[in-house]
């Protein structure tokens, strides 16, 4: 009687599991997503997770910001996942207010008055950096 009962809540188990599997790949339509990730590499992994121009613009910053800079996100909300992951691609490098580097995503005018173009990936993606006093 006591094996019945737990093939009977293991059969109720796999059902249950196989049910959310099917509805997390069909119903919800992640069956390519998961295949697009079986076959990428790690590096192809990271930037399909967090949206391919932005993983291009990550690590275009990372390349270039100096080894203790401290940077600012602009053109990114601050409470999304792309916010989340930006700080971790760009460890050690730390988000502050007063930061000397500003990092512009998708903002074709932003503010550049008290920086200069450090370095640039294209028209709505570039690095400033704050000038220095006393310079134009």
């Amino acid at each position: 009687m006591k094996k019945k009962i737990l093939a009977a809540i293991f059969v109720a188990w796999v059902v249950l599991w196989l049910s959310f599997t099917a509805r997390e790949l069909f119903r919800k339509g992640h069956l390519y997503d998961y295949a697009e990730l079986a076959t990428r590499s790690l590096e192809g992994k990271r930037s399909y997770v967090s949206e391919d121009r932005f993983y291009e613009f990550l690590v275009f910053c990372n390349a270039r910001l100096p080894e203790s800079a401290s940077y600012r996100l602009l053109g990114v909300d601050p409470v999304s996942h792309a916010q989340r992951r930006a700080s971790y691609y760009l460890y050690p490098h730390l988000e502050e207010g007063g930061a000397g580097f500003v990092l512009v995503y998708d903002e074709p005018a932003a503010p550049k008055e008290g920086y200069e173009v450090f370095a640039i990936l294209d028209d709505t993606r570039y690095i400033l950096k704050e000038r220095q006093k006393g310079r134009r």
